[in-house]
């Protein structure tokens, strides 16, 4: 694109907001440190400086984490615990000592390679959860480097006195703290996610942030005039005076909507003519927990076990820990249900067993309810966890990844086992609390009025349903644009899901799309679970659509040949309830 030419990159929207300014782009990373040989007699100077660097990263972490709780709040200041515990993780303490003797290379260069061992293994996971937590340990093995060599310490955006937007490949929950709100206007990058914990500062910051945009650094021209659209991914380089004056009016506009849907927190997800649906959160860390009252969610509609589970190093937490840890979740959502779903991991997601553990097609693999039934003292100690937390406040637990009626019998069959051992050791719980089942896999959604007979609820993954039903690996770039959540195949195996005789509700992107609410809400969703920064507008959405209006929709929706008609239809019918969102 000439140089002077309006050119809108597209991304993933992980912070809402509009940002108008000049672009400043920076190259950030971690590159290899350069590897000379040791001698025997320098190895215990070697481990001294390892020892310092590790004490002085530990000491601008816990300062870092100070100043967070109070610029943002202790919410936000926890996200550097699991940074502390990186630090001094066991696992990669043990490979240390097992590395350095056998390499005999300067103490760096063996860290930076056991790092990025580790680093490779968690890229490797199919669940972006997950995945997304691979930048926090790129953000320690920084640190640490740099305070073995202060040469390798990054240049900040917060040089510059000038205010912009910052265009970058990657930042790291660091560099985002460290951000001067009063000069960045907001940011984008090449790499991320919307789960990432440098997604979750900017939310708390209130930046507009956009990420995941291909070939962003080569793309983007430092000091080119830019807009930032936070709320649909968009960085519109060399804009327009007319594109200007649109996101300048967009911007006033947005800033006061937002906040009058916010101020319906206390309203009912009821739509024009009456039709109830519950609308909940998605929750993976304890910083959100405040959130979920504060953007009136009907309790926590997918509680994601995975990162307390296996962020917290030193292995999987035993019994009591998962308890306390539940238990916190649910007094701080009663009365409302907190619906967990236990450990979705794949053979690859379980460091504590073997670092180089690799599934060719990790996809059709060792993961979800497969791996908790093939550990069974593991998964028992998981359900007895949350059985006890039900003695708090209303619980319900959901088994992830499942493919047939074997699968939930054996599952029923150890919560059964759990509840007895319970009851023999005196421990209260709730004996009604709801069971349900993942609707990811095209076998379970076939036989989902089997399934029906055996649990109270279901809940629809629709990336994986997605992923699994048209055979695209949403993460592959070169068929991630096959990637559409309204194929007609998807849409039908949704719909026989919602009707197999117990409520549905969908937990996957989907339901903080907007523009297929009104195909969601016709196909007969009883709830609908999303991020808590999601909630007003769909709440608002909800409330201005007609049922019958969107179960007409939706017929058409179920007849259509093509995922584009699908989607037209609902966004139509969105545009004419709530055009405002748009």
């Amino acid at each position: 694109m000439p140089e002077g030419f309006e050119q809108r990159l597209k991304g993933l929207p992980v912070s809402p907001g509009i940002a108008v300014g000049k672009l400043r782009v920076e190259a950030r990373g971690c590159s290899a440190p350069p590897i000379r040989n040791i001698t025997p007699a320098e190895m215990d100077a070697e481990w001294e400086r390892f020892s310092i660097a590790l004490n002085r990263t530990e000491g601008e972490l816990s300062q870092l984490k100070k100043r967070v709780g109070l610029t943002s709040g202790p919410e936000e200041a926890a996200i550097f615990d699991a940074h502390l515990l990186f630090l001094r993780d066991p696992i990669i303490t043990t490979r240390m000592h097992q590395e350095f003797p056998k390499r005999m290379h300067n103490i760096e260069a063996v860290y930076y390679a056991v790092v990025q061992n580790f680093i490779e293994m968690m890229s490797r996971v199919d669940d972006p959860y997950l995945r997304s937590r691979v930048i926090d340990i790129r953000d320690v093995l920084q640190r640490v480097l740099k305070n073995m060599d202060p040469a390798t310490l990054p240049t900040s955006a917060n040089s510059s006195a000038e205010t912009c937007i910052l265009a970058a490949y990657e930042l790291t929950p660091s560099d985002t703290a460290d951000l001067n709100t009063n000069q960045v206007l907001g940011f984008v990058t090449e790499a991320g996610s919307a789960v990432s914990h440098t997604a979750i500062l900017a939310r708390s910051l209130g930046l507009p942030a956009v990420v995941a945009v291909p070939n962003l650094v080569v793309d983007s021209r430092a000091g080119s005039p830019a807009i930032l659209d936070g709320y649909n991914g968009l960085l519109i380089l060399n804009p327009t005076e007319e594109t200007l004056e649109q996101y300048r009016s967009l911007r006033a506009e947005r800033d006061k909507a937002y906040s009058e849907y916010k101020a319906m927190r206390d309203l009912p997800a009821i739509t024009r003519d009456g039709h109830r649906i519950r609308l909940a959160a998605n929750v993976e860390f304890v910083h959100e927990f405040d959130s979920i009252t504060q953007s009136g969610a009907e309790g926590v509609g997918l509680f994601r076990t995975e990162f307390f589970l296996l962020g917290n190093g030193g292995g999987v937490p035993d019994e009591e820990a998962q308890y306390e840890h539940y238990r916190k979740l649910v007094e701080a959502c009663a009365p409302h249900e907190v619906i967990f779903r236990t450990l979705d991991s794949g053979g690859d997601k379980l460091p504590y067993e073997d670092l180089d553990t690799k599934e060719d097609n990790p996809f059709l693999g060792w993961r979800g309810i497969r791996v908790s039934l093939s550990r069974p003292e593991m998964f028992k100690d998981q359900l007895c966890a949350i059985l006890r937390a039900s003695a708090h406040g209303k619980v319900g637990v959901m088994f992830p990844m499942v493919s047939g009626i074997t699968e939930v019998r054996a599952s029923l069959e150890l919560l059964e086992e759990c509840r007895a051992e319970l009851r023999e050791r005196g421990e209260e719980f709730d004996p009604h609390m709801r069971v349900g089942v993942m609707i990811e896999v095209p076998s379970a959604a076939m036989i989902a009025d089997i399934l029906a007979k055996h649990v109270d609820f279901f809940s629809i993954g629709t990336n994986d349903l997605t992923q699994y039903t048209i055979a695209v690996d949403r993460v592959n770039h070169r068929v991630a644009g096959m990637f559409r959540p309204t194929h007609p195949g998807v849409v039908r195996l949704m719909h026989r899901a919602m009707h197999a005789g117990v409520p549905t509700a969908i937990c996957g992107e989907m339901g903080g799309d907007i523009s297929l609410v009104p195909l969601l809400v016709g196909l007969g969703a009883a709830e609908i679970s999303v991020g808590t920064h999601l909630l007003p507008l769909v709440r608002h959405a909800i409330r201005s659509l007609s049922y019958e209006e969107c179960r007409t929709m939706a017929q058409q929706a179920l007849q259509a040949e093509d995922s584009t008609t699908i989607r037209e239809l609902s966004r139509q019918l969105a545009l004419r309830a709530y055009p405002q969102l748009f």
